[in-house]
């Protein structure tokens, strides 16, 4: 798993994971609550991505400034 990015986009992840495994929408709730939001494109930390295909998911803290929160104006 060494070739994950620090940060990957949510289609690098799909792609990643398979499109087959995991719908658009769910990565997009993982993103809202463990990502960050840089403009209008989320990136998941490779933590998160790893977690996730893992079967960890649950076990991660959500981001303390949830992705869209705090920045936009």
């Amino acid at each position: 798993m060494e070739n994950i990015p620090h940060l990957s986009t949510l289609s690098e992840v799909h792609r990643l994971i398979g499109y087959d495994r995991v719908g658009r929408d769910v990565l997009y709730a993982i993103a809202r609550k463990h990502g960050v939001k840089l403009g209008k494109r989320f990136l998941l930390p490779r933590r998160v991505v790893e977690a996730l295909l893992e079967g960890r998911l649950d076990e991660l803290e959500p981001n303390k400034n949830p992705a869209g929160a705090g920045g936009e104006r």
